[in-house]
């Protein structure tokens, strides 16, 4: 079974459509000699006769028959497969696995929702856990970072600068917005991330200034409810809390007052359309957000 080929079987099945080695090898661009022979090998590998050759052309046996009738749908079914893996990566369809830090989340399903209006076959994979993702080996085929990725087989695009200040709830500190140095900061409690994100230097940095840490949580959506609802001030960047009016700034984090935003594409995904179609409509999106 070993020596059977694929290629023989579809041959055969050609064959029976058109019966005789002269049509078969018309129509798949082969000679009349290299039809007979490769059936001849077909037929060798199996160890059974698989056509009778006339004068009136090329019949079937028994055997022949059950070979062609158990190849055909498979055949057929290769061939849709063929036919639909042709230019597929430059078609504007398919599946896109975008991977972002978790505040980003709203952004990318305003992206998405905006770009599928145009490109409504290619679908999406959201992921905004904060655990690592390997896009070398195809586990996202976009990403959003803060900090900049150092693997092999990426394409890196700075789309834009996140500013971090320290923010309280405005039903607590009215509408002051000028920081007031680590005297405030002292005589506050404090949220910050906590889980995967732990040990971020900002959050270790409100923690040796403010009065306690009294809650750590591991998404930035539950940071900014916790600090808009009093129970501490956090630091949050800029640009998410401009849009929150139960959020005051109460001045700059200094240890990390931005960070750059980066694009990061597996190099082979970023070769497919929809892909590259995506990644320059995010940047887009994100040029009135992120400065």
């Amino acid at each position: 079974m070993k020596n059977i080929s694929w290629d023989d079987i579809r041959l055969l099945v050609a064959l029976s459509e058109h019966g005789s080695l002269l049509d078969a090898g018309r129509a798949l661009g082969l000679a009349t000699t290299t039809v007979s022979r490769r059936i001849a090998s077909l037929e060798q590998g199996l160890g059974a006769h698989l056509v009778h050759r006339t004068y009136g052309g090329t019949l079937l046996t028994d055997a022949g028959r059950r070979l062609v009738g158990a190849a055909t749908p498979v055949a057929l079914q290769f061939e849709a497969l063929i036919r639909a893996a042709l230019g597929s990566d430059q078609a504007l369809e398919g599946l896109i696995k975008l991977t972002l830090v978790e505040g980003l989340a709203p952004l990318a399903v305003q992206a998405i929702q905006t770009f599928r209006l145009q490109h409504p076959k290619v679908s999406f994979e959201l992921d905004s856990a904060n655990r690592p993702l390997d896009m070398s080996k195809g586990e996202a085929d976009i990403a959003l970072r803060t900090v900049r990725p150092a693997s092999q087989g990426l394409v890196l695009r700075q789309v834009g600068t996140i500013h971090f200040g320290v923010y309280g709830a405005r039903a607590q500190f009215g509408t002051r917005a000028v920081a007031q140095g680590n005297e405030l900061l002292s005589r506050c409690d404090a949220v910050v991330l906590g889980g995967e994100l732990q040990g971020l230097k900002e959050s270790r940095w409100l923690a040796a200034r403010a009065r306690a840490v009294v809650l750590q949580t591991q998404t930035l959506s539950s940071l900014m409810a916790a600090v808009a609802s009093g129970v501490g001030i956090g630091v949050i960047p800029d640009e998410l809390a401009a849009g929150d009016a139960s959020l005051c700034r109460l001045g700059t984090c200094t240890a990390v007052p931005r960070k750059a935003l980066w694009l990061v594409m597996n190099r082979r995904a970023a070769q497919t359309a929809r892909v590259r179609a995506f990644a320059q409509h995010m940047a887009q999106t994100l040029q009135d957000f992120v400065r």
